[in-house]
């Protein structure tokens, strides 16, 4: 069966299907058109094929000459179902429906099945003009087609809410991820990472997200099994009622040993290479089993001392130019531009990957592979 990978970076989902050894072809259609997905699959992008800047509608464009029996959707499309419907044209979408994804990712209905549960969530608004005008709450302004943190900021008393966002309570508390195999009626806890936001070493700012760490979160082994054993209650509820399938990532806050959902990414996630790399389960078969109805054999709890495994995405501090794409990606980085290519500030340059025993282990090996690439591409202001 032809499959083809679309969303905005389809390189991480179309490795691990490479990797998997299973018979399928992929192509892949997204907007990078990076260097290393062009070592994997035949493949069509926005970026290069069309000229044109992202927007989920020009998927459907660059994808039309592509071959394929059917589709797995990667970010962001789970903000636009009809998209997904239109580029699958009556042939299977390995994943959720468009209706799947019209209703898990309605915040009012999201937010208001966790009341309805029992499960501890912030507060959202509709409406700012309601909002007590003396509480000490500090909101969020959320783009409803939200993802990797674009859009977000703190929303200031008196402010209108613009049309196509809501308000969020903001928690004190880690910023997390997990991730999990779900058949419609029952799911499999796979990972739980911390995820990096707005971290200078990497060239972010703000809350932009830009890389994740998967491991214990530094709690101690009764605190761990408490911390799964949470969110295996909050996934399989969520997963029962709006019958999710395939793989699917969660993103909370962890406040002590409290767990407070923030929404669904009913897809393929950032940190779920990681989750790979560090038990050996791949994504792609994973995912393809869970559609069908099975559940890996996985118990999280085995792996309390597999140490951290960590990715960061490096954004450019200034105008770049990179250089020697095959050579990086032999030293494992991913994402990678073509040799030559200018990166503006501010976008993404490409993906680096470490482990450690320790959380600062991991991290400072991110920190220091993120300077080494920056400094070892020259500026473009002063490249003839």
């Amino acid at each position: 069966m032809d499959i083809l990978v679309v969303g905005v970076s389809a390189r991480g989902l179309a490795e691990s299907a490479v990797r998997s050894g299973l018979a399928h072809r992929i192509v892949a259609a997204d907007y990078f058109g990076d260097f290393d997905l062009g070592l994997l699959c035949p493949h069509r992008s926005i970026k290069r094929d069309l000229s044109l800047p992202y927007d989920a509608r020009h998927l459907i464009t660059v994808s039309s000459g592509l071959p394929y029996d059917a589709l797995i959707y990667v970010a962001n499309l789970e903000n636009y179902p009809s998209v997904v419907g239109a580029m699958a044209g009556g042939k299977p979408i390995l994943g959720n429906s468009p209706a799947i994804l019209t209703s898990v990712r309605d915040p009012i209905r999201f937010f208001g099945f966790l009341v309805q549960y029992g499960i501890r969530a912030p507060r959202i608004a509709v409406d700012a003009e309601r909002l007590e005008s003396h509480s000490d709450t500090i909101w969020l302004r959320k783009p409803l087609r939200s993802g990797g943190g674009h859009g977000i900021a703190v929303h200031s008393p008196g402010d209108r809410l613009e049309a196509g966002y809501f308000l969020q309570e903001y928690l004190d508390g880690v910023s997390c991820g997990a991730v999990f195999a779900a058949n419609g009626s029952d799911a499999r806890l796979l990972g739980i990472s911390e995820q990096l936001i707005g971290r200078n070493e990497f060239g972010a700012d703000e809350l932009r997200y830009c890389g994740s760490i998967l491991g214990p979160l530094g709690a101690r082994q009764d605190e761990w099994g408490g911390i799964i054993e949470s969110l295996r209650r909050v996934v399989g509820a969520i997963t029962r009622e709006f019958h999710l399938v395939g793989i699917n990532g969660i993103d909370f806050i962890l406040n002590g040993k409290v767990v407070y959902p923030l929404e669904i990414n009913p897809r393929y996630t950032a940190s779920m290479e990681l989750v790979e790399r560090a038990y050996g389960l791949n994504m792609f078969k994973t995912h393809l089993d869970a559609c069908q109805g099975r559940l890996p054999d996985f118990d999280l709890l085995a792996y309390r001392d597999a140490g951290y495994t960590g990715k960061a995405i490096r954004f450019a501090s200034q105008s770049l130019v990179f250089r020697d794409p095959q050579r990086w990606f032999d030293r494992g980085a991913r994402d990678l531009p073509f040799e030559g290519e200018h990166i503006a500030r501010g976008q993404p340059v490409c993906t680096l990957f470490s482990c450690g025993q320790s959380r600062s282990e991991c991290y400072n090996a991110l920190a220091d592979n993120a300077m080494t690439i920056e400094r070892a591409c020259p500026n473009a202001t002063t490249t003839v």
